[in-house]
This record gives structure tokens, sequence and C-alpha cells, in this order.
């Protein structure tokens, strides 16, 4: 049975008081706790006693520190030997404990780095997420993983170095189609000698560090002697990888001229958001920029929110030597001392009050500006469409957060259910789930057991995440499909959700659906309307995520067991096998010969591997 949420202000106030009793004077952190002991608020104090006191004052209570208060049944307090230690511990416990009425300041997922692996015999060039050692070079962060891929790319063409795995590298016979387009000089095959080639890898960590100007016009003097000794190949080769320079300096840079290490972290406040932009600086080069909003930020301070950020963003990622602010911080000191301790390095955090850094500084805030009224306006729009459904569709709540499902299988295999979430205006990919279904005979593409195996599994609150409950659940399918999922929450005696299903036309033509209600069943919309364009998107989306998830499992399945009848081919021969060949259906069609090639396969394996995927059935 779901819990329901007990609000009592007049409770949590006397909470409050008896807290402002017992806690003690000097810094630590302090917790509000509901009524199962669950964190609903971290904070950290200089004093204790004197924070406490201040959520007492009801002439400064917004409407959420109230919506805090009413739910909160007891308070904890840790003290600390120190300021920076409070700072360190509140950090940490909302990473830990995710409390909902912090802000959620970040995602898990890193920014891409260029590597060149210096550490291999034949250095190769790729992209890196991870922790960093200290044998390779790391160029970023960069901001946008496309602008990796595309670098990488131009870095291939300006300086031919490899970017092929070890497997690959050392089971080549003849080289590549890399080659033969002119992205790599063939190490693999002996094309080039390890002196040239190290020649180029040093070129390339030149460039990447700033040098580009007198790599580019050495390239240049190379190409005018080419020429000279009518050598027109090698001339028209050296031309490409100058173009390739010129691509990657003018287009993915901004050029400061500088060899300099810096972010530039700012920080604007409008329409009860926070919206916070990092752009990257690396040898005086952008690197591209990365943008964070907030909503729900009436608990805490602007300067508060700015604190956590840097310390939650900068011990987790690669610092630079300096961070640029766009205020002054009266707990920089700390913050610097926080993040050159967790990461070993010497960081200045500064606001900029003249020169070219000042400038940048100006256009950052010009960017920022810009970005939140776009982003306001999308969110005006989307608040509308929502407030319109809300009222056609007669819901109890206003829809802020939604949950949208579908189901995908390949014939019958590998079905999977997919959960997509809408919250604040915006798809949260954070919070999509993939939900592998368990099928039997005859049921493997029944849309309705599939339906209700994802739906039981997503509510049977086993863990944190199942007890954030959406406003509102769509469910791509028509009236059974909707019937199904009522059930479902009846069952779980979940009553406080709103639940519609989309339904395709006839012909399954976009703008022919028809919508049904839990609650008041058909409702019509015309083709026109913006209302159900967006319940299209968000259905949309669903049926993507639900068809890429389902993609990987049967990839990863056919991985895994096409080699389960043959004996003797374990986890690394069949990497060797599909790095060697590149796909099974290349596989299935090698010869013994071939199958001999790949690195670890012998004459038996290779004969045993050819009469698996050669016998007659």
């Amino acid at each position: 049975m779901l819990r329901k949420t007990k609000y009592d202000y007049r409770k949590g106030l006397n909470i409050l008081k008896e807290s402002v009793r017992s806690f003690p004077n000097g810094s630590g952190i302090y917790k509000f706790l509901d009524s199962e002991k669950s964190t609903l608020y971290v904070g950290k104090a200089k004093n204790l006693k004197k924070r406490i006191s201040s959520y007492i004052n009801t002439v400064k209570q917004t409407n959420r520190i109230k919506t805090l208060i009413s739910l909160t049944s007891s308070m904890e307090f840790i003290k600390t030997h120190t300021e920076l230690d409070s700072f360190i511990l509140e950090n940490n416990l909302i990473k830990d404990l995710k409390p909902k009425f912090n802000v959620r300041l970040m995602d898990d997922k890193s920014f891409p780095y260029i590597v060149i692996e210096k550490s291999s015999t034949w250095p190769r060039i790729r992209k890196f997420r991870g922790k960093q050692n200290k044998d390779d070079i790391f160029f970023g962060p960069f901001a946008n993983s496309n602008i990796v891929d595309e670098v990488i790319r131009q870095l291939e063409r300006a300086f031919l170095l490899r970017s092929c795995s070890d497997n690959i590298f050392n089971s080549r016979k003849r080289a590549c189609i890399l080659f033969q387009i002119k992205r790599c000089s063939g190490p693999c095959v002996g094309l080039i000698d390890k002196k040239e080639y190290s020649e180029l890898v040093n070129n390339a960590i030149l460039f990447l560090k700033g040098k580009n100007l007198k790599i580019k016009q050495e390239l240049i003097t190379e190409m005018e002697q080419a020429s000279k000794n009518q050598n027109f190949e090698e001339a028209a080769l050296i031309r490409d990888r100058i173009k390739a320079i010129t691509k990657i300096s003018f287009e993915q840079y901004s050029d400061l001229n500088k060899n300099e290490d810096f972010d530039i972290v700012f920080l604007h406040q409008k329409y009860g958001q926070i919206c916070i932009q990092i752009f990257f600086y690396r040898t005086g080069k952008n690197f591209g920029n990365k943008e964070f909003v907030f909503s729900n930020i009436h608990l805490d301070e602007p300067e508060i929110i700015f604190s956590q950020f840097l310390i939650f963003f900068y011990t987790s990622n690669q610092v630079p030597k300096q961070i640029l602010i766009n205020f002054e911080l009266k707990d920089a000191p700390i913050i610097k001392s926080i993040i050159s301790k967790k990461t070993n390095t010497n960081v200045e955090i500064k606001k900029p009050k003249i020169g070219k850094k000042l400038e940048l500084l100006k256009i950052v805030e010009e960017n920022i500006k810009a970005s939140i009224n776009e982003k306001f306006k999308k969110n005006e729009k989307n608040q509308f469409i929502l407030k319109t459904l809300h009222s056609k569709l007669k819901l109890n709540d206003y829809p802020n957060k939604i949950e949208i499902y579908d189901n995908s299988h390949f014939n019958g295999s590998n079905p999977v259910g997919a959960m997509v979430v809408y919250e604040n205006y915006n798809f949260k990919k954070s919070s999509y789930r993939k939900f592998n279904i368990k099928a039997f005979q005859g049921k493997s593409n029944d849309d309705y057991f599939m339906l209700k195996q994802v739906l039981e599994r997503r509510f049977n609150f086993s863990e944190e995440w199942k007890k954030e409950l959406p406003n509102l659940i769509i469910i791509d399918g028509g009236k059974g499909q909707l019937n199904v999922a009522q059930k479902i929450l009846t069952e779980k005696q979940i009553s406080n959700i709103d639940l519609i299903s989309i339904a395709k036309g006839k012909k399954r033509n976009s703008g022919d659906e028809t919508i049904y209600s839990g609650k008041i069943g058909k409702v019509l919309f015309n083709k026109t309307d913006q209302e159900l364009y967006f319940l299209q998107r968000l259905r949309d989306e669903a049926h993507r995520f639900a068809i890429t998830s389902q993609k990987k499992r049967r990839l990863s399945k056919v991985k895994k067991s096409v080699f389960d009848n043959v004996t003797g081919v374990g986890k690394e021969l069949r990497l060797n096998l599909l790095s060697y060949f590149g796909s099974i259906d290349n596989i299935k069609t090698a010869s013994i010969k071939d199958l001999k090639k790949v690195p670890g396969i012998g004459i038996e394996i290779a004969k045993k591997i050819y009469k698996e995927f050669n016998k007659i059935v």
C-alpha cells in the first residue's frame, strides 16, 4: 500500500523550536527528516543553533519552506571541527542521500576528452571518458561529444594517427579503409616506421597544446618542397593535412592567442530559475560550453547553490589553473581548499576585473541571458499546453512530471519495456528506464502481458527512485492497455496518478490518434491542436527509446549466444572475433583460413566455428 504524505505545519514548527534548544553553537550540518526517517533536506551552517532559528521566522518563510516544515518529523545534526569540514560533509551527504528539497546539481555523466595513448608502442588517438592516468596525454574537457568525434576525424586527416583498437591493430594483414582515405599512416602493416610515426604523434600533441601556427608553417614548407621535386602526390597529401589543421583551428575553437587553461563559470537568476554556464578554455582555445538549469531554488540563496555547484563539479571533473566567476564569492577560499585537496591541484578562483577575461565574461553574460530567455519562452508555451491538458483531460493534478510507457520486440523475441520521463518542461533522460521483459511461450508478443510486467516492476517500490511518483502516466495503446494499467494501479492502491493512453488511427497516420482517459473516456483533439502534437512528441520519444533499447538487447544477446554451441570460445575469443571481422555475419561467412588469422584461434577452434555456422540443417 502506498503511504499517504502527512503534512502538519504546527508539529513541524514545534520540532524546529525544540531543535533550537538542543542544537549546539558552532559549525556543522543539519538534516530535516520525515516520518520514515528519510532525509528531506541537508544544509550546512557556521552556527547550527542560529541557522535553525532562522527557519522559525514566519515572515521569511516561503511556501516551499512551509511545506518542508510541514513534512518534518525530526531533525538531526552533525557537528564539525571547522567550517571547511561542514562544506565537505554537506557535499557528500547531498550526493549520497539526494534529498528531495535540495537542488539536484549534477548528473553522473563525465565530459569527453581526446586522449593520445603515449603508453602504447604505436600511440592511438581516441575519445575518452573516465579516470585519467599519467602516461597518456589528455585534451579537454569538451562540452559536446559530437564535437570530439569531428575533431578526431580532422586530427586523423592532419596527423595520420591510428584510432583502431589494439586487437584490430595487431591482427591486420593489410591496411584498412582509413589508410585508403588518407586518415591513417598504416603503422599496423609497416607502411611507416616508428621514428616517422613518433614525429606525427609529437606534432599532434604540440598542435593540441596550441602550437598550430608553427606546425602549419612547417607543413607549408614541406608541401612547397614536394612540389619543387615534382612529387605531386605527396604535396597533395600535405595540402589535405593543412586543410584539416585549418578547419580545426578556425571552426572548432575561438583562439585567444594565449596558452592558458581556465574555465568561466557564470550564474544568472531569472524567472524563478538559476542558470549556470561553464565555458572551457584550454591552451587559450574555447572547447565549448555546458549549461545547467535549476528550478525549485527557494530554500537556498544563489550564492549557496553556486558554492555547492563548484564543489560538485570540480571534485568530479578535471580542474583548470583558474576558475573565473561572475561575482565575488565569500566562500571562495574554502571552496578552493576543498577542490585543491580533493584533486591534488592548485586552483585559483576569482572574478576578473580588467582585460580580455572581463570581456569574455561579458560575452558569456550575453550568451546566458539569451539562453534563459529562450528557455522561458519555450517553458511558457509548454506550461500553457499542460494547463490546457489539465483542464481538457480533467486531471487531478497539474502534470509537472509525466511518465510515458511503450514496449518493443523483434518478431516476439527480446521484448523490452521503456519508460520515458518528462519533468519541468523537458525530457529528463537521466530518469529513463528500460525493463528487460521475461517472456514466456505465447506471451513474448502479447502487449498486455508486457505492459503488465513493466508496470508491476515499476510500482513495486523496491528501489528509491520508484518512490518518486509522476502526476500523469501515458500509455502507448488503446482502451485495452489503459484498462491493464488502471488495474495495476488499483491493485497497488495508487489512486492519485492520472492515466491516459494514445491509440494510433486505422492507417497509423500522425494526427489520427485517439486519446483515452481513465476518468472521462474518449477525448477528441483536432489534427492541428498543439496539445495533440505535444502528446505525440511524448509518445514518439518513448517509442524511440523502446526500439533503441530493444535493438541493444538483441545485439547483446546475439553476441553472447551465437558461440554457445562452440566449446573453447570464451569471452576473450568472442571479442577477438568480433574485433577482427566487424560483425557476426562476417564471422558466419569466413573460411577456416580466415578464422585462423584471429589472435588466439587455432586450427581446431577454427574448424569448430566453421562447422557450427556451415552445418546442414
